[in-house]
C-alpha cells in the first residue's frame, strides 16, 4: 500500500500546477485495481469510456464518471480531493467490507430463501387459477354426465310407460277385435244368475279378457249391460242364467256374452226337493235320474279341494280320507232349480252356498259357546234327523246323547241309524275291501262317543235341538210301530219298555 501511496505522489508531482492529468489518475487507479485483489472486480464495468464505481467501495449508490468528470477533476483542485478517497482509506474499507459480506452471508442466504418462498408463494398462487379451472372442468364434466344419466333415465321411463300404454291399448281394444286370439274351448260357469259386470269380472279370472274395466265400459256403450224387461219400463241389468259354458278368446268380449246370454235363455230347467236327512248317495241319485248331471261327475268333484278353499265353516272337518263322504252333513236339504247338464261344481256349490246362508250368526256363536265342534254338532243333529219322529222328539233325544257323552258310566250312545248309514253300501263296500272300516269309523256299538262325522244332511230343526237340548235325566230311548217315544233312565226301565211296547206288537 505505501509502493501504491507513493506511485500517486509522484503521479501527482509530474504537473506543476498540481493537478492530476487524465492520463496519470487513469493509470493510477488501473494500477490500484490491479495490485489490489482484495477489491470486488466483476463491479467494476468499462463501457463506451465510462467508468463505474461499485457501491462495495463506500456507502451509498454507485456513481458513473465520464471523460469531462475528469476533464474537471484535473483543473479542479477541491473536486479532485473531495472525490478521490485516499488509498489508505480505501483499503480499510475494502477490508471491512469483506468482514460486512462475510457476516451478512446468512442474511443473504435467508434473504434467498425468504425470496425462494415467496417465489414458491407466487407459484402457488400462480398455480390456483390453473387448480381452479381443472375443478371447473371436473365439476362441469360431472354436470355434463348427471345430466346426460339423467336424460337417459328419463327416455327409458318414458319409453317403459309408452310400451306399457301402447301393450294395454292393444290388449284392450283386442278384446273387442279379437285378433289373432286363441280358439281353445274354456269352461265357464255361472253358479248363479249374474249380471253383466260379474260376468265380465269372471271371464278376467279365466283369462278370456285383457280388461274387465275397460269391457264394462264398452258393453255399457252398446248397451249390454242394461235391459228393458218391458217396452217403456226402466233399464235394469241384464241376468246371464247360471250354467257350464264354453268360451273362447277368438268369440271376442261381444260375442262371448252372446253366447251365455242366448244359451242361457235356451236352456231348460228343473226344481228338485231334497228332504231332511236325504244322504249325499241319495241327492245325487236324484239329480242324475233328472237329468242335471251324472252321478259319477258329482261324485267326482265331492271331494274337491276348492270346497275347502272357499268355505270356512269345511275347515272343522278332521279326517276326510276316512269318512264315508266327506261333504256329508253340509248338502243343506232344501227345493232347487237347476238347469238340464248343469255343471257339477256349480250343483254342489249351490247346496253349500244354502248351508252358509241358513248356518246364521245365531247359529255361529251357539257354537263359539259350545264344547263342541261345529262338525260335532252337525254329527248330533243328523243322528236325531234319523232317530227323532218330529222336532219335539228331537229335543228329548239330543238330551240322552248329551248325557251318554258326558256320563262315565256309558262308553257307547249306541245308536241304530250310524250303523244303518254303513250298512245300506255293504255290498260295494264289501266289494271294495272297506265296509269294516268304515264300519268302525260311525257304527256307535264299536266305538266311543259320536261317529266321525254326519250319517245324513240334517235340516233345521234338528241342528235346533242339537243346539238347544230337553234337560232330562234319561239315558235310553225307545220307539213303538206308530213311532211313539219312550224313555228311561235306568237299564231295568228301559227293559220294561221293550217288553211292554216291543213284545205286545209282536
Amino acid at each position: 500500500m505505501n509502493e501504491v501511496n507513493n506511485n500517486l505522489s509522484t503521479n501527482r508531482s509530474a504537473d506543476g500546477s498540481g493537478k492530476e492529468t487524465f492520463d496519470a489518475l487513469h493509470k493510477n487507479f488501473n494500477k490500484i485495481r490491479m495490485d489490489n485483489t482484495d477489491i470486488p472486480q466483476e463491479d467494476d464495468v468499462l463501457n463506451s469510456g465510462e467508468i463505474y464505481f461499485s457501491a462495495n467501495t463506500g456507502a451509498g449508490a454507485s456513481e458513473v464518471y465520464s471523460d469531462s468528470d475528469f476533464a474537471r477533476f484535473s483543473s479542479d483542485t477541491s473536486m479532485n480531493t473531495a472525490r478521490i478517497p485516499d488509498l489508505q482509506t480505501a483499503s480499510q474499507k475494502t477490508e471491512t467490507k469483506k468482514t460486512a459480506q462475510n457476516t451478512q452471508a446468512p442474511a443473504k442466504t435467508a434473504s434467498k430463501k425468504k425470496k425462494s418462498s415467496s417465489a414458491k408463494s407466487a407459484d402457488t398462487k400462480g398455480a390456483a387459477p390453473k387448480g381452479g379451472k381443472k375443478m371447473k372442468k371436473k365439476k362441469k364434466k360431472k354436470h355434463t354426465l348427471r345430466s346426460f344419466l339423467l336424460t337417459l333415465m328419463i327416455l327409458a321411463f318414458v319409453g317403459i310407460i309408452s310400451y306399457i300404454a301402447s301393450v294395454a291399448v292393444h290388449g284392450c281394444m283386442n278384446d273387442i277385435l279379437a285378433i289373432n286370439r286363441e280358439e281353445t274351448k274354456i269352461r265357464v260357469i255361472l253358479d248363479r244368475q249374474m249380471t253383466t259386470s260379474e260376468v265380465l269380472d269372471l271371464l278376467d279370472e279365466k283369462h278370456l279378457i285383457y280388461s274387465a274395466n275397460f269391457c264394462k265400459i264398452f258393453s255399457n256403450l252398446l248397451g249390454y249391460a242394461k235391459v228393458r224387461e218391458y217396452e217403456g219400463g226402466p233399464l235394469v241389468d241384464r241376468q246371464y242364467q247360471a250354467g257350464t259354458y264354453y268360451l273362447s278368446p277368438s268369440m271376442g268380449v261381444e260375442g262371448m256374452l252372446r253366447e251365455i246370454y242366448t244359451a242361457g235363455q235356451e236352456k231348460s230347467t228343473i226344481s228338485l226337493t231334497f228332504p231332511e236327512g236325504y244322504t249325499i248317495d241319495q241327492i245325487v241319485d236324484r239329480l242324475s235320474l233328472n237329468g242335471v248331471c251324472s252321478a259319477s261327475s258329482l261324485y267326482g268333484v265331492l271331494d274337491s279341494e276348492s270346497f275347502y278353499e272357499e268355505f270356512e265353516f269345511l275347515d272343522y272337518i278332521t279326517d276326510k280320507q276316512q269318512r264315508y263322504r266327506a261333504l256329508e252333513g253340509y248338502l243343506y236339504p232344501d227345493t232347487y232349480e237347476f238347469y238340464i247338464g248343469e255343471n257339477p261344481e256349480s250343483v254342489i256349490t249351490r247346496f253349500l252356498n244354502n248351508f252358509n246362508d241358513r248356518w246364521n250368526s245365531e247359529y255361529k256363536e251357539l257354537a263359539e259357546e259350545s264344547d263342541y265342534t261345529i262338525d260335532q254338532i252337525l254329527t248330533v243333529a243328523s243322528i236325531l234327523q234319523k232317530e227323532a219322529a218330529d222336532a219335539e222328539q228331537m229335543r228329548v233325544i239330543a238330551s240322552i246323547i248329551y248325557n251318554r257323552l258326558e256320563s262315565d258310566s256309558f262308553v257307547f250312545i249306541n245308536c241304530d241309524s250310524t250303523s244303518k248309514y254303513i250298512k245300506a253300501h255293504e255290498d260295494e263296500l264289501t266289494a271294495a275291501g272297506t265296509y269294516s272300516m268304515y264300519l268302525m269309523h260311525y257304527d256307535t256299538y264299536q266305538i266311543t262317543g259320536l261317529p266321525i262325522g254326519p250319517i245324513c244332511n240334517p235340516g233345521a230343526d234338528a241342528i235346533a235341538a242339537a243346539f238347544d237340548p230337553e234337560n232330562t235325566g234319561y239315558y235310553y230311548f225307545m220307539h213303538d210301530a206308530d213311532g211313539n217315544l219312550y224313555t228311561a233312565r235306568t237299564v231295568e226301565e228301559h227293559e220294561a219298555n221293550q217288553q211292554k211296547y216291543l213284545d205286545s206288537e209282536g
